[in-house]
C-alpha cells in the first residue's frame, strides 16, 4: 500500500484543513525607513505576515505572481481590521491604523493554506513607544477552546538607541503554520529568527488578552512544554488530531545582560499532534542557489529549483513542499522526477 509524506521546509509534516474556522496565525515586524532620520515625525515600514485557510483565503498562482490581495470569501469579515493602536497611544499621535489584509505570497490547496503579507508606512512622533495589534476571531478550532479570538501585537520603540543613537529596526521571525508533531514524542520546534542590529534574542511566552486574545500558554499546551530563551520549545503531543495554539514574543535587548527589552514581536501558528509516520526520516530539502552570491539585474527573472530527496522507500511519495515567500515570487506545482526526488521551480 503506498503511503504519502507532506513535506514543508523546516519541518516534516503538515496536515490538511477543512472549512470551519480559519485563522493559522503569524508575526508582525517593523523597521525604519531612515535610521538616521532627526526629524518628527518618524516613518516606519510595519510588515505584516499571516497564514489561513485556503478554501477562507483561496489565492492563486497569478494572484501570487502579480501581488493580488487574498480573495475573500464570503463569510469572513475580517477584510477591514486594522493594526490598531492598544496601549501607550498617547504616545503615537498621527498614527493612522494600516489594513491586516495582506497580498498572495504562497498557497497550497494540497494542504489548504494560504501564506500573505502586506507593508505599510507609517508615521509616529520620536520617541513613540506604543503596542498595536489585530485582534478578531475565529482560530482553527482548538483542544482547549473551539471559538477562540486571537490578539497578535508588537511593540513599537522610536526611541533613539542608547549606544549608538540610532533608531532601532525589531527582530523577523519566520513563520509556518501548522506544524505536525509525532504523537507521545517529545518534539523540539525551532523559531528562525534574526536581527538587523544584531541585538541579543529571547523568547518567552505571550501572556494577557492584548498578546494572545482567548488562549494564552502555557495552559493553551500540554503540560510540560517549556520555553527556552534561544527561541526553542520541546513539546509533547498526546491526542491524536488535537490542534494547539502556540503563542510567543520575541524580544530584542541591547545586550546579552541587559534585562529591558527594545522591543518584542509575536510569533503565532499551530501545533497538530498526528500519529507517528511509519517512517521516521525526514526529507533532505536542498535550494540549487543555496548560500551563493548570484547577481541579477532589475527586471530581470532569476529561476531556481527546490529540492526535497525522499529517504524513505519508494512507497512514501512526497505530495507538496510548502514554501514561505517574499511577494511575487512564483512557483511551480511539485514535480516527481524519481521515486526519490522532488522539485518544484521557483521564479
Amino acid at each position: 500500500m503506498s503511503r504519502t509524506l507532506l513535506l514543508i521546509e523546516f519541518i516534516a509534516l503538515i496536515f490538511t484543513f477543512v472549512n470551519g474556522t480559519h485563522f493559522l496565525g503569524g508575526t508582525i515586524t517593523w523597521h525604519h525607513l531612515n535610521s538616521l532620520d532627526t526629524g518628527s515625525p518618524i516613518a516606519f515600514v510595519i510588515t505584516q505576515t499571516y497564514s489561513w485557510t485556503w478554501s477562507a483565503a483561496p489565492c492563486t498562482s497569478s494572484n501570487i505572481a502579480t501581488s493580488v490581495a487574498v480573495p475573500v470569501s464570503t463569510n469572513y469579515n475580517g477584510i477591514s481590521n486594522k493594526l490598531n493602536c492598544v496601549l501607550n497611544c498617547v504616545t503615537a499621535t498621527g498614527y493612522v491604523a494600516p489594513g491586516i489584509w495582506p497580498d498572495c505570497t504562497d498557497a497550497s490547496t494540497v494542504q489548504n493554506t494560504t501564506a500573505a503579507q502586506r507593508s505599510d508606512i507609517v508615521y509616529v512622533p520620536r520617541n513613540a513607544d506604543f503596542i498595536g495589534a489585530f485582534a478578531s476571531s475565529a482560530w482553527h478550532s482548538l483542544a482547549t477552546n473551539s471559538a477562540a479570538g486571537w490578539s497578535i501585537a508588537s511593540r513599537v520603540e522610536l526611541t533613539p538607541r542608547s549606544d549608538n543613537g540610532l533608531y532601532n529596526n525589531a527582530p523577523v521571525a519566520t513563520v509556518m503554520s501548522p506544524i505536525n508533531i509525532p504523537q507521545y514524542q517529545p518534539t523540539a520546534i525551532h523559531i528562525p529568527v534574526g536581527d538587523d542590529d544584531g541585538d541579543t534574542l529571547r523568547g518567552r511566552w505571550s501572556s494577557g488578552t492584548t498578546e494572545c486574545g482567548d488562549v494564552c500558554p502555557p495552559g493553551s499546551l500540554p503540560s510540560g512544554t517549556l520555553i527556552f530563551p534561544n527561541c526553542t520549545i520541546i513539546i509533547t503531543g498526546t491526542n491524536v488530531d488535537d490542534c494547539l495554539s502556540f503563542y510567543s514574543s520575541i524580544e530584542e535587548f541591547i545586550s546579552p545582560s541587559s534585562t529591558t527589552p527594545l522591543s518584542s514581536i509575536p510569533v503565532q501558528f499551530l501545533i497538530h499532534v498526528v500519529a507517528p509516520p511509519s517512517c521516521s526520516i525526514l526529507p533532505q530539502v536542498y535550494e540549487l542557489s543555496q548560500q551563493s552570491c548570484i547577481p541579477i539585474t532589475a527586471g530581470q527573472t532569476f529561476t531556481s529549483c527546490l529540492i526535497a530527496i525522499n529517504d524513505c522507500d519508494a512507497s512514501v511519495s512526497i505530495i507538496d513542499i510548502s514554501t514561505l515567500s517574499f511577494a511575487e515570487m512564483d512557483k511551480s506545482n511539485i514535480i516527481k522526477q524519481d521515486s526519490m526526488t522532488y522539485y518544484k521551480i521557483l521564479s
